[in-house]
């Protein structure tokens, strides 16, 4: 998963360069649905190499039966990527990165609803995260007229509360062939991209665009959506949702790096507080996590030994 936030805080650049000749649905019509095909030869792999260990497997069965997980997953991822996509058009990325990290704070805060404890240490940490978004998102000084959140904040902020969806979803997709779930997920989202693009962007998909955009396409499409997106549902298999969202947080720093290196994103003093007030929130953020591994840990040592 850690490998999986270092991809992804240089997505952002890939994606953000990607809209010079396309616009955010072309792209990410194109991208995703690169991704999605991209995954099926491993998918096809997967379902022979289980076939020879247990001869009943079914591999249309599986197929069916993954569509409804699947769903789900796409539902969220959408609504992420679109959010965080079009959002890029207004805003930094590492700015965007940094307001998208609340979802370390609403993945917990959604377990409330699937009757998952929350720490008061995280409430604390939520308070925080709240202060540091604030000095990330103020684009000014009062007397400006420029003081509030604006439209690439706004959108980067839903992506996150879609994206802290997305990290339960996964949780509750169970053991799939990841390579077929993951390639399902991108592969809708990259079809149904094509529709609004061909409403609000006419004439973007051409070959000339497609090849002016051939970088961020291969890197934000097989690099980032195709194994992004399956190492992170790998390393969910290891981790609770909580500590799941608090690894992948670590995109944010990789961000803030790739603006600076890639698009000269010099932050101003209020936004390099606001960050350094997340950072503080993230760490807080983790200690209930480790303790909490931790005692399960031990309990599950107490019952094996019982």
């Amino acid at each position: 998963m850690l490998l999986t936030a270092a991809i992804w805080g240089f997505s952002l650049v890939a994606q953000k360069a990607g809209m010079d000749v396309l616009g955010p649905w072309s792209f990410t019509g194109i991208r995703c649905t690169l991704a999605g095909l991209s995954l099926l030869p491993l998918a096809v792999y997967l379902d022979k190499k289980r076939k020879r260990e247990e001869p009943d497997y079914d591999a249309k069965a599986d197929t069916v039966k993954v569509i409804k997980p699947a769903f789900l997953c796409f539902i969220f991822l959408e609504g992420t990527t679109m959010f965080q996509q079009i959002g890029l058009q207004w805003t930094g990325v590492g700015k965007g990165a940094f307001i998208t990290a609340f979802y370390i704070f609403l993945t917990p805060l959604f377990g409330l609803f699937l009757k998952q404890k929350v720490s008061g240490r995280l409430w604390a940490a939520v308070v925080i995260s709240m202060a540091g978004l604030f000095l990330i998102t103020m684009t000014g000084p009062v007397s400006s007229g420029d003081m509030g959140i604006n439209m690439g904040d706004f959108l980067m902020f839903m992506a996150a509360f879609a994206y802290a969806g997305y990290i339960h979803a996964v949780d509750r997709a169970g053991a799939w062939n990841l390579a077929k779930l993951s390639g399902m997920q991108l592969l809708a989202i990259g079809l149904t991209s094509f529709v609004p693009a061909a409403i609000l962007e006419p004439g973007d998909i051409t070959w000339s665009n497609c090849v002016g955009s051939l970088i961020p396409i291969l890197y934000s499409g097989i690099v980032s959506a195709a194994g992004g997106f399956t190492l992170q549902m790998v390393g969910q298999k290891y981790a609770s949702p909580g500590v799941a969202s608090i690894i992948l947080s670590s995109e944010t720093v990789f961000s803030l790096f790739a603006g600076w290196l890639f698009f000269n994103e010099i932050l101003t003093p209020a936004e390099y507080a606001g960050c350094f007030v997340m950072v503080i929130a993230i760490a807080l953020a983790v200690v209930p996590e480790k303790k909490n591994e931790k005692s399960s840990r031990e309990s599950a040592e107490n019952n094996q030994r019982t």
